[in-house]
């Protein structure tokens, strides 16, 4: 807390109001931290609440259902120790007890504003009623009274214990709180919050881990984000979630420096109430499906055929090798509906021959792939806890109701056991439980054949596992889905073999990908051709290529067989990069190249959203390539251009449509991996022509070659960030966050005047928020008082404080009283004491008391008033 020498008590007192809303904002967001997500979305319900909450009372409600609630239930185990600090009963009159004084502390602050406050407690209370009083007290002061002069004195010492003691012992607040910050080369920045010894260090030096950036609090050694707490690596300011939902957005405020930013709330609009079951959740029950028990869903009605890949899983679930298997693929690739088949072909062969004598159906889903589209759906298990529950309600084992029963433990028995009939596990979309690698690591600690598991999962990295891995249909197999659906939806006469070609070559064989397409040209009842793809025979496409192959430029020729190289589209920029690093003397015409290709029929462009071009070749030109490459006397420089261009990342129809953006994150992400690896090779200085080209190409790169250069955390780093910047802003001049990152560079190389600029720039921009000019006054203001503008000529800086202070008097409407003070002191460094009189006459009548106005009011000469 700010030091009482220069404020009187009711500016301390409100001050402390505003400690003891932070501190209660903190230990709801770090108890929240600890809330592990389950099927029920606790934890979500509560941040739906909270981004909407009207006052404080609503974070009072939410603490309640996070230490005695339905969402206690699901804390992390080590947070139990926090839990219990709040939740256990203390003698108030145990002086030794912090909880006891902190209560008693509160109760007497209160008391003084009714003497008959809370008078008939008992005598052992729980510390979580803490913040019960305190929003009493709250409510009853800033919130909705006028607390005099008198009351503010007799309160503030009291109000100031209590604050300070649960700040001082509640344990939640002594364990290590960190921000965490992915650097391009997948390590972290792990910045320090907290005194507590650090214990994520070792994020610093490996990339496996993904945690996005933010603030998080550590349990048991793990790092849990702290929702509705936000900050920057720097640790310049903290914002605390502060109501104010507009549908799009949520407030949030700054209790250091009074300053509001407002968060993207896209994320809390879907209600929280339960979400419906899953199509392929399994049966509540065991039941007898053809030789053996079990509680697998429906087969899909509308499943094809994939003889190959059904051949291979039902090998490898019925021999006694492999206790776990992997069905692996991306989304929608039919990995359940190629389960369901097998297993239930399994289980009508078991009829005749045994092999298991009950599969049991798990199911982690969580969206469900429809015609339709995506549409969110409940999980039926997310932890191994709730497996265990499902196992114990479908096998109603008898000791499960005796006390003392342990689900887990009688799962992980089950999963070991030799001496019983065989049991199959199977857990659908195993990518939706939470951590899945840890939860694999059970599962494979304790499975014992003949026992077996099966796995289908979007995400593999998974060790000892017998992996069958699905991808896109055979050619065979799609035209059978385009028939069968075609038929469904009514189109048959809208397709041909051409179109059928060209459906599966834009969707590489995906199978929901082509519904989807299928669907969309239902809805138009007409054909639509996205790409205009080559079609035809190959032999006459292989003609058309042979012919034309001998006539292209030397140029045109390397981009081909390149493009060929590798059975992805190429962002054209990508393709530039790659031939400058190998013919940097050269001056390369790769737009007239590229024309060839594309007169020619032997390559395509596609465009994002965004006009981002991409490179492609057909499949026939791309198999005829790959022959022409095994004997072309340029292919180790292929190899060299290709192991550069899958820096960018292999990018199929639908990363085409997002653009070149993930392209080049991921290329630059590629070279700060390299510049760790080799430490002392210089490796950005290899890369830095290339990487500049991509950048004058690509403007938003600046901003990525700005953050490369920063992490080399040297003097010439920060100054090549600072040029970056510079160059992305002189094409992005209205990019609010990139002036604030130049401004955040400035700052951190001492540059004062360089960085006061830069606020001013980003507040004058069309569409800056008043926020933000207002959030620059306050830097100003600070820097000239610490005398670090000195240097800055005086008219020099009249001119940039006239222009701030021109752009927050534009907007009187949105002014509030912390602004009119910051408007004051911007008058004050302009030596016009009238001007600052005006804006502090104008915050009094919006708030009388404001403690940045009352502050004006008692340094501004008195008789400045008196006019």
């Amino acid at each position: 807390m700010r030091s009482r020498e220069d404020s009187d008590d009711t500016t301390v007192f409100l001050e402390l109001m505003y400690l003891g809303e932070l501190t209660l904002k903190i230990m709801v967001a770090g108890m929240l931290a600890a809330t592990q997500d389950d099927r029920d979305r606790h934890r979500y319900r509560l941040e739906y609440a909270l981004v909407r909450a009207s006052g404080l009372g609503e974070w009072c409600a939410a603490l309640d259902d996070l230490l005695t609630g339905p969402s206690s239930a699901t804390l992390a185990g080590d947070a139990i120790h926090d839990k219990v600090e709040l939740t256990k009963n203390h003698d108030l009159k145990d002086e030794e007890a912090w909880q006891a004084v902190a209560l008693n502390s509160i109760l007497e602050a209160c008391r003084i504003i009714d003497p008959d406050y809370w008078s008939d407690h008992p005598n052992r209370v729980a510390a979580r009623i803490w913040a019960h009083h305190f929003t009493w007290l709250r409510n009853k002061t800033r919130g909705h009274g006028a607390t005099t002069l008198g009351a503010s004195t007799r309160m503030v010492s009291a109000l100031e214990r209590s604050i300070e003691t649960v700040i001082g012992n509640f344990k939640l607040f002594q364990r290590e709180w960190s921000y965490l910050h992915r650097n391009l080369s997948g390590k972290y920045r792990v910045v320090p919050i907290s005194d507590a010894a650090s214990c994520l260090d070792y994020l610093k030096r490996q990339n496996e881990a993904t945690y996005e950036d933010g603030v998080y609090l550590v349990f048991g050694g793990v790092p849990s984000r702290v929702p509705l707490i936000f900050s920057d690596v720097e640790l310049s300011d903290f914002f605390v979630c502060n109501g104010g939902y507009s549908g799009s957005k949520f407030e949030t405020l700054s209790y250091i420096s009074d300053t509001r930013k407002h968060f993207d709330a896209q994320q809390y609009t879907t209600p929280p109430t339960q979400l419906p079951i899953s199509e392929t959740e399994g049966l509540g029950s065991l039941e007898m499906q053809g030789g053996l028990f079990g509680n697998l869903p429906s087969r899909n009605r509308d499943y094809v055929d994939r003889p190959q890949l059904e051949e291979l899983l039902e090998k490898v679930l019925c021999n006694d090798r492999h206790a776990i298997v992997t069905l692996v693929g991306r989304g929608g690739t039919g990995k359940t509906s190629l389960a369901l088949e097998v297993l239930h072909r399994i289980a009508t062969a078991n009829e005749k021959k045994s092999r298991f004598f009950a599969i049991l159906w798990f199911s982690a889903r969580d969206v469900d792939l429809t015609s339709l589209g995506p549409k969110l759906v409940r999980p039926r298990v997310v932890s191994i806890a709730d497996i265990a529950d499902e196992y114990v309600n479908l096998t109603e084992p008898a000791d499960a109701k005796k006390k003392g029963f342990k689900k887990v433990e009688f799962l992980a028995d089950q999963l070991g056991r030799t001496d019983e009939e065989p049991l199959l596990y199977v857990f659908d979309n195993f990518e939706t439980v939470r951590d899945p690698q840890a939860m694999y690591e059970w599962l494979d600690t304790y499975i014992r054949p003949p026992n077996k598991i099966l796995i289908t999962t979007r995400l593999r990295d998974f060790k000892g596992d017998y992996p069958v891995e699905v991808g896109g249909m055979r050619r065979e197999e799609f035209d059978k889905l385009i028939s069968a659906t075609s038929v469904q939806l009514g189109i048959t006469r809208l397709l041909n073999e051409q179109r059928c070609t060209q459906l599966f070559d834009n969707s590489d064989g995906h199978p929901y990908v082509a519904k989807l397409l299928l669907g969309e040209i239902a809805n138009q009842n007409k054909w639509s051709d996205a790409n205009q793809l080559v079609a035809g025979k190959d032999d006459m496409l292989q003609a058309l290529f042979e012919r034309t192959y001998t006539q292209l430029s030397p140029l045109a020729r390397r981009i081909f067989l390149t493009l060929c190289g590798w059975r992805s589209a190429v962002p054209r920029l990508a393709m530039e990069a790659a031939l400058l690093r190998s013919a940097a003397d050269e001056t390369l015409d790769t737009g007239k190249a590229v024309d060839q290709l594309v007169r020619s029929s032997m390559a395509d462009i596609s465009r994002s959203d965004e006009g981002d071009e991409f490179l492609a070749v057909p499949l026939a030109a791309s198999l005829f390539g790959r022959k022409k490459l095994q004997v072309s006397p340029i292919a180790s420089t292929i190899e060299v251009d290709l192991q550069f261009l899958q820096m960018f990342g292999a990018a199929r129809g639908a990363d085409v449509s997002r653009g070149i953006r993930p392209r080049v994150n991921r290329m630059f992400r590629a070279v700060a991996e390299k510049i760790q690896a080799e430490p002392g090779a210089n490796v950005l200085a290899t890369y830095l022509p290339v990487l500049e080209h991509i950048a004058r190409r690509y403007p938003p790169a600046w901003m990525l070659l700005a953050d490369l250069s920063e992490e080399q955390q040297t003097e010439s780093g920060t100054k090549r960030a600072i040029e970056c910047v510079r160059h992305f802003l002189e094409e992005n001049p209205e990019n609010l966050q990139a002036w604030g990152r130049l401004a955040a560079l400035l700052r951190k190389q001492g540059d004062s005047v360089g960085e006061a600029q830069a606020l001013v720039s980003r507040s004058i921009q069309s569409g800056a928020p008043y926020e933000l000019a207002s959030e620059a006054a306050w830097r100003l203001s600070a820097l000239n008082t610490a005398k670090q503008l000195d240097e800055m000529p005086e008219d020099e800086l009249a001119a940039l404080v006239q222009t701030l202070l021109d752009r927050l008097d534009s907007s009187r409407e949105e002014t509030t009283a912390t602004d009119y003070s910051r408007m004051a002191w911007l008058a004050v460094m302009l030596h016009d004491i009238p001007l600052a009189v005006k804006y502090t006459n104008s915050g009094a009548d919006r708030d009388p008391s404001n403690p940045h106005i009352r502050k004006l009011q008692g340094w501004l000469p008195a008789e400045a008033f008196k006019f």
